[in-house]
């Protein structure tokens, strides 16, 4: 079966309740950096020599749920130091499609190299199909026989490069072409399964489907996953600073309720997969608050980057949302919004406490060698969690690991560290952000030191059997780490 990928269009938590945001407002992060790279020069975008294809091997195991990322090809050989196993699939993007389903740009695809290290590893491989305009998407949606133009040279060329599915990325459908994308998946669906002897198939779909494009039960029928863009609720274009993906409050949308939608439209959990950002957004505001008014469009900031702007101008954290942001005067005010190893733990929690299927992730390689964003994943998505022994050390400055048994019934041991002597503060919160017990609060020495919460003492207070977050702050970082009562 086949991976296909629908943008997040219009998934604007700063949208009006009345002002009805359509796909054709919204150009979505992955349009942005497609329109960015572009001027690339061809001899940069073929990174592989001609090589034998290799068949997929056996993964790991490692692995508890789905996690998918798409690997662009701006990001030329960075899949080298990937954590291969911590992945089960990797979407070149990507192949841009014309209206007539011709492709129209490669950007150097097949890449025999990233296709044989992704299969050594057990992990799949799929090309992403990309087409950003309204019209043209209309166009190739309500022909048939344009359909199937787009249907063979997809097909034909995953089977020469051996990978193993489409990723169809196509921003701005119209609601009008809801059937017709049905029929289109469906006839992916078909076509990979008469030509691959594993075709893998997954529909993407929007945060927010604004224009009623998306009928989720039909796609999820003809799919093994939807992947949920749950991502640019604050974009480019936002009139107003925000979280890029945040878990709860923000007005009505957020990545909570966009779960919760996808449900109550009779979506299985076990059909859905979270798309979660390894990027923000930067921009000029009026002020200094959470929230002010945009004045200038928001500019994309990589994992790195954005990381890098909060450890120079001052961590803040979003409580609401979730979500780290920072600010400062140049000399007028800018504000950067983003996601790190601790939002996105908070939503992987999300996804175990909901029974989804895994995550997706835009985009492999924007956090460069930091290693926070893995060790996140390998909390939420492997089992070394519930084994004894350190789990989560985190990059530089302080430090939270575990000591002792995790998942715990009673309590949970901890050994937190500070780079140099100053304030820090250690608090348990539950997955609402509700603080449950502050452990330690105080001016304390640089080094290593224990700590406890005992977990049964709090029952009466919230701490019944379920999943928490453990988080040390301290002046200039944070780090979390989550843990899970059980009864």
């Amino acid at each position: 079966m086949v991976l296909v990928l629908l943008n997040a269009a219009g998934s604007r938590a700063d949208a009006p309740p009345d002002g009805e945001v359509r796909a054709e407002d919204h150009r979505s992060i992955h349009e942005l950096e497609t329109l960015r790279h572009r001027a690339l020069p061809d001899a940069a975008r073929r990174v592989d020599p001609p090589a034998p294809i290799t068949p997929l091997l056996r993964s790991s195991g490692l692995l508890t749920h789905e996690v998918h990322g798409y690997h662009p090809w701006w990001m030329g050989t960075s899949y080298t130091t990937y954590d291969w196993s911590l992945l089960s699939t990797i979407a070149f993007f990507s192949l841009e499609l014309d209206g007539t389903g011709a492709i129209v740009d490669d950007h150097g695809w097949p890449w025999p190299t990233l296709v044989a290290t992704a299969h050594e590893n057990g992990v799949r491989v799929l090309v992403t199909a990309t087409l950003f305009s309204t019209s043209e998407i209309s166009v190739l949606l309500a022909d048939p026989a344009r359909r199937q133009v787009a249907v063979t040279n997809l097909v034909a060329e995953v089977q020469s490069a051996g990978a193993d599915g489409i990723n169809l990325d196509l921003e701005g459908v119209p609601g009008a072409r809801k059937e017709d994308l049905v029929a289109f998946v469906g006839e992916l669906e078909a076509a990979l399964d008469s030509a691959l002897p594993a075709p893998y198939l997954s529909v993407a779909t929007p945060a927010v489907d604004w224009d009623n494009a998306f009928d989720y039960d039909e796609l999820a029928f003809r799919c093994d996953h939807l992947m949920v863009m749950a991502y640019d609720y604050h974009w480019s274009g936002s009139a107003f600073t925000g979280p890029v993906a945040p878990l709860a409050g923000w007005g009505t949308y957020n990545v909570s309720w966009t779960v919760q939608d996808y449900q109550t439209w009779g979506t299985p959990p076990g059909k859905m997969l979270l798309g979660v950002p390894y990027y923000g957004y930067r921009w000029e505001t009026v002020s200094g608050e959470p929230g002010a008014a945009t004045t200038s469009s928001g500019v994309a900031r990589t994992y790195t980057q954005a990381a890098a702007d909060a450890e120079l101008h001052g961590f803040l954290w979003d409580v609401p949302s979730s979500t780290p942001w920072y600010r400062y005067e140049d000399p007028g005010w800018r504000q950067g919004w983003y996601d790190d190893d601790s939002s996105l733990a908070a939503k992987y929690t999300l996804v175990l406490d909901e029974g989804l299927a895994g995550v997706g992730i835009w985009a492999l390689g924007y956090d460069g060698t930091r290693p926070e964003l893995w060790t996140a994943l390998a909390a939420a998505f492997t089992d070394a969690i519930g084994v004894p022994g350190p789990v989560a050390v985190v990059s530089q400055g302080p430090t939270l690991r575990l000591a002792g048994r995790n998942p715990f019934r009673v309590q949970v041991d901890l050994v937190f560290s500070l780079a140099r002597r100053g304030p820090a503060k250690l608090t348990v919160h539950d997955v609402a952000g509700r603080r449950v017990r502050t452990l330690v609060h105080g001016h304390l020495p640089a080094g290593p030191a224990p700590a406890r919460w005992n977990g049964a003492t709090d029952a009466g207070r919230g701490a019944a059997a379920g999943t928490y977050f453990v988080r040390l702050e301290t002046e200039n970082a944070v780090r979390t780490l989550r843990v899970v009562r059980i009864p």
